[in-house]
């Protein structure tokens, strides 16, 4: 079976890298893009099966809008909401995430919630 492919959206070069390195171990095939527009064009090109979307990408449209629109085109892609604000949650329930996630919960959380939304696709440690 082929490994799901995940779309990053992540205007911190660092922070894309981190979180590319952590889902590429158990097997995902991980795209990073830097911008919401980049990420639109990415998700019309090409099939995904998972989104992560920073909430402040500092440009015109941040990560809750970019799911509330790939919710609309592609409902199908299972989505992530992530950021330090402590109101995610909240912010993922209202554009209508599959799950959010906070930067200082850690990595291995991240992967534990990317497992969860596409069982079987992936095994990790």
């Amino acid at each position: 079976m082929p490994m799901p492919r995940l779309l990053i959206v992540e205007d911190d070069e660092d922070q894309a890298s981190l979180f590319t390195q952590v889902l590429e171990v158990p097997g995902y095939l991980v795209v990073v893009a830097m911008s919401a527009k980049e990420a639109q064009a990415r998700l019309a090109a090409e099939p995904f099966a998972l989104l992560l979307a920073d909430c402040d990408l500092g440009g015109k449209m941040n990560g809750d809008a970019l799911i509330t629109w790939t919710k609309t085109q592609y409902p199908d892609i299972k989505t992530i909401l992530f950021s330090n604000y402590p109101a995610v949650n909240e912010l993922a329930d209202a554009c209508g995430a599959d799950a959010a996630f906070r930067k200082a919960d850690g990595i291995f959380k991240l992967r534990n919630i990317v497992s969860a939304l596409l069982p079987g696709a992936a095994d990790h440690p």
